[in-house]
């Protein structure tokens, strides 16, 4: 699992916004162009980040694209934060 690039998507709020909205729920990419106010070019490259993250993966129904959030990602990436944060408890930096 590539912690930084999971953690990089965040860092765009357009992308965090789509992250977001598929955790409502899996949409197609017109649903996304109704729900953000940005180009479709520049959704398709937030959208792509996020797949290439493995946030999200996508399968083709008909002529669109659906979108679907992979909660196993963000599970690790809890799971990830959880343990540095069980690595500092009860540590201090020995000056203190």
């Amino acid at each position: 699992m590539d912690y930084t690039k999971l953690f990089k998507t965040f860092a765009d709020k357009n992308r965090t916004e789509v992250v977001k909205r598929l955790a409502k729920g899996n949409c197609c990419s017109c649903d996304f162009e109704k729900d953000f106010d940005i180009s479709q070019p520049t959704l398709a490259y937030h959208l792509k980040h996020i797949k290439e993250a493995g946030l999200a993966t996508s399968k083709k129904e008909g002529t669109w694209n659906k979108y679907h959030l992979n909660y196993d990602a963000i599970d690790d990436m809890i799971k990830f934060l959880n343990d540095i944060k069980k690595l500092g408890e009860g540590i201090t930096c020995g000056k203190c």
